[in-house]
């Protein structure tokens, strides 16, 4: 006997599914699940993955980093995030998305306690991994549980909240470690900040851990593992579109401040709180840009933001404060639009129970180059002795992430 139609296996999950997943839940049930289930973004990827280059001009002063190992840091995070999206991607059919949610916060709190007590650099690199690591099964369960039953028309509406709430985290977290510094009076502390935010993990992890304790959402269904991506129309063009994004992403972010620093001889305090504005541009951009692609489409969205993301680059480049200020504004509004417009465009094309497999797959591909990205712009600043070439060779990238998204354009949504 061959398998259940696919319309019976679709049925059957669904009787599965908790009273949360309900075909008519509420409009008020929908959005408290969003707000807390953004909670969990706050610490995959504003602790574990967006403090450490505020952090990294300080961290590579006190013990010693050339640009290398500084690009070293943002590498090894993503590789164990690599890790760590493979694991989910083939545990999603046995494990419950709750279960690896949850999982993936004890994992990041866990690195930044290893990072808030960080003596040496491997101390450094092993705190970084784990939150890499921990990352991946927040963010490839996170948009399926906040999307559950959500139309087309709102989905991009909901990532964008997603990401808007992590980009208000981005706000808060620079006027802190400025805060502390001015308490301790040390313009270089940084472990402190590892453990204000490990302290502030642990509590978003009771938090969910009450707000889900009755989630009772079945494992997704087989189907896992890298082929899964060849689901998606036009996968090439996105898988090529993703790690485009996922090279620039993980090399602008990571030597942002370094350059302004070391290139143009900008305060540390002036580039703490740019972190703040870039933090600002994310909440506007996450919000802006996911209801523009409601309605305009997704890879239309998707090509204007990475061609704005090219233009951040070269403002970087100019070394004056009011450029290093827009750069930092642009680039919150741009670069942190594209993970979750990318997701929804997933979503749009993929029915729920398949998204966490078809967006895993796609985020395997997006590691590699995530990996390539810090440790390349590094080793080029070492050569070069400043981040211009670095810079260039982010704009030239973004530039083709640009075009790949625009040839996306003729996709299809399914519902």
């Amino acid at each position: 006997m061959g398998p259940a139609p696919i319309s019976d296996r679709l049925s059957l999950h669904s009787s599965r599914l908790p009273a949360i997943f309900a075909v008519e839940p509420t409009s008020e049930m929908k959005w408290s699940r969003v707000v807390l289930i953004t909670l969990a973004g706050v610490v995959s990827h504003t602790f574990g993955r967006g403090t450490m280059p505020l952090l990294l001009p300080a961290i590579a002063d006190d013990l010693e980093l050339n640009a290398t190992t500084s690009g070293a840091t943002g590498s090894a995070n993503m590789a164990a995030y690599l890790c760590g999206v493979v694991a989910v991607t083939y545990l999603a059919s046995r494990v419950a998305p709750a279960v690896l949610l949850k999982c993936g916060l004890w994992i990041v709190t866990a690195g930044l306690l290893c990072l808030g007590t960080a003596a040496t650099t491997t101390q450094v690199m092993i705190g970084t991994a784990l939150a890499g690591l921990g990352g991946a099964g927040i963010w490839l369960t996170m948009p399926v549980i906040a999307t559950a039953n959500v139309p087309v028309a709102k989905r991009g509406t909901v990532m964008g909240a997603l990401t808007a709430t992590m980009a208000v985290g981005s706000i808060i977290i620079p006027f802190a470690t400025s805060a502390l510094r001015d308490v301790v009076n040390d313009a270089g502390a940084w472990r402190e900040v590892w453990l204000l935010e490990m302290v502030a993990a642990a509590v978003i992890l009771i938090v969910l851990y009450v707000a889900l304790r009755n989630d009772i959402s079945p494992p997704l269904p087989l189907g896992a593992g890298i082929k899964a991506i060849t689901r998606l129309q036009a996968w090439k063009t996105a898988v090529f579109f993703y790690m485009a994004f996922a090279f620039v992403a993980a090399s602008w972010f990571q030597f942002f401040g370094l350059s302004l620093e070391n290139d143009h001889n900008m305060s540390r305090g002036f580039t703490t709180n740019l972190w703040a504005l870039m933090g600002m541009g994310g909440v506007v951009g996450a919000v802006v840009f996911g209801r523009m692609s409601d309605r305009v489409g997704r890879p239309r969205t998707m090509c204007l933001v990475t061609a704005i993301g090219a233009s951040t680059c070269l403002l970087v480049l100019v070394g004056q404060m009011w450029a290093a200020a827009l750069a930092a504004a642009l680039y919150g509004m741009a670069g942190m639009a594209v993970p979750p417009l990318t997701a929804a465009f997933v979503r749009d094309q993929v029915a729920e129970q398949d998204f966490t497999a078809v967006f895993g797959a796609m985020t395997i591909f997006y590691g590699p180059a995530s990996v390539l990205g810090p440790i390349t712009g590094g080793i080029l600043a070492d050569l070069t002795d400043s981040y211009v070439l670095t810079y260039l060779v982010v704009a030239i990238t973004f530039a083709f992430a640009s075009v790949a998204a625009w040839n996306l354009r003729h996709t299809e949504s399914v519902t």
